[in-house]
């Protein structure tokens, strides 16, 4: 079921409001290629299929795992697919899954992320709403605490009314020049049943406060999965 329907249905929640973040931590380690760098390293067949299985794409990135070997992940309008390289007998070789979205599910917003006037951001919903609550593990949080509060409202949703676990997956990378410093976020929630993201860029001037941060174009999109 679609948050449209979610709403339509059940005003309570309706009126609730998501847990706001706070933003974490962005470490970023110069020895580890950024993401286009790093989809260079991966085989030129694995690209490929991986960006067949997807579709059209929306967010993507290549790195290494948490054990150091190279991965990557695309979402595109057909499914949710992730590589990665694993050893048979002492040979590597790449594995992937896909997880398919369903046919005319996928819901896609732009947000300019322009802060409020007074540098103050509100939460969305009405005070003294409920408060519903996503449960992520710490670093995951302090990704999605990064976006705007109404697409963190966007992204959290879909996954307040279920018991499926909820899967975070999440790249950055950094860039520093001699005016201001850019960040490159792109975060993705899936369970069983429905996948949320969004990516964008955030870009701060030198001597700037951390609230003066400002987004460009954020593209956010939900979409149900398919039964495997």
């Amino acid at each position: 079921m679609d948050i449209d329907a979610w709403r339509r249905e059940d005003p309570e929640f309706t009126r609730a409001v998501t847990q706001i973040h706070e933003p974490g931590a962005l470490p970023t380690d110069p020895e580890i290629p950024a993401r286009h760098a790093y989809w260079e390293l991966l085989p030129g067949d694995v690209r490929a299929r991986l960006l067949e299985k997807a579709g059209a794409c929306l967010t993507w990135w290549a790195g290494p795992d948490s054990e150091g070997r190279p991965a990557a992940l695309v979402v595109g309008d057909r499914g949710l697919c992730r590589v990665g390289q694993v050893l048979r007998d002492g040979v590597p070789e790449y594995r992937g899954q896909r997880a398919r979205v369903e046919p005319g599910s996928l819901h896609s917003r732009s947000f300019d992320g322009r802060p409020p006037a007074d540098g103050r951001a509100t939460a969305p919903g009405l005070p003294g709403a409920p408060v519903l609550r996503l449960e992520l593990d710490r670093e995951a949080q302090g990704v999605l605490g990064h976006f705007p509060l109404p697409v963190q409202d966007f992204l959290q949703r879909p996954f307040l009314t279920g018991e499926d676990r909820v899967t975070a997956d999440w790249y950055y990378d950094e860039t520093v020049e001699p005016d201001r410093t850019s960040w490159f976020v792109a975060l993705v929630l899936s369970s069983g049943r429905a996948l949320t993201l969004a990516e964008g860029t955030r870009t701060l001037d030198r001597g700037a406060r951390a609230d003066q941060a400002r987004w460009h174009g954020i593209q956010y999109h939900q979409a149900r999965l398919a039964p495997r």
